[in-house]
């Protein structure tokens, strides 16, 4: 039962779309400096999503290689921050808003890091998926 998320969420990236309810949302996902094109051992690395909406909120959450969801840290409209562990700071993450602008930093990347990342917006008890990034080291 524990890997049913993982097994459900193509189905709610193949159905979600923008536009339900004539609503125009996007998430974009990349890595924030663009010149990155293979991340390296132990790098700081800086996601960052972009919405063409202001007053949402964000979960940032990562799917490893065997296809397990970890839920990273959830962004309020507000910019509040809540780690998995129910805190507000991570040792291995940080995470803030900045407008339209939701950015997610591995402060050490290391092989437990690796995986696809995704950023999901929740906005009027709705939610819009980003495609996954990937994050593997070479």
């Amino acid at each position: 039962m524990a890997r049913s998320p993982a097994l459900l969420l193509p189905l709610f990236l193949g159905f979600c779309c923008p536009g339900i309810h004539g609503q125009e949302y996007t998430v974009t996902i990349r890595f924030r400096d663009r010149s990155i094109k293979q991340p390296r051992l132990g790098q700081q690395l800086e996601l960052e999503c972009e919405t063409n909406k202001e007053d949402s909120s964000m979960f940032w959450v990562r799917m490893d290689k065997s296809g397990t969801l970890h839920f990273i840290v959830f962004i309020t409209s507000m910019s509040r921050t809540t780690f998995k562990e129910k805190t507000q700071t991570h040792t291995h993450f940080e995470a803030k808003k900045d407008g339209r602008f939701y950015r997610l930093v591995v402060k050490h990347l290391t092989p437990q890091n690796e995986g696809k990342y995704f950023c999901i917006m929740s906005s009027n008890k709705l939610l819009y998926f980003s495609p996954g990034h990937p994050v593997y080291l070479p």
